[in-house]
């Protein structure tokens, strides 16, 4: 294996791991307009639930009010 292929290789690696987490993200703030609108839960509730930030599910229920 030459050094280009090993960083072709590593680069595709990391653009995976990329698109991964952020479609895991984009899932997660999916969720999180979900529970606001249902209105089940308090938004520190939602981001334990989610995984995101306080301020990321405050900023989402700030913007689709």
């Amino acid at each position: 294996m030459t050094l280009t292929e090993f960083d072709q290789e590593e680069y595709d690696r990391n653009r995976r791991e990329e698109g991964r987490e952020e479609g895991e993200n984009e899932k997660a703030r999916e969720i999180a307009r979900n529970f606001l609108v249902m209105k089940v839960l308090t938004p520190e509730q939602i981001a334990q639930a989610t995984g995101l930030k306080l301020n990321e599910v405050l900023n989402i229920k700030y913007t689709q009010e």
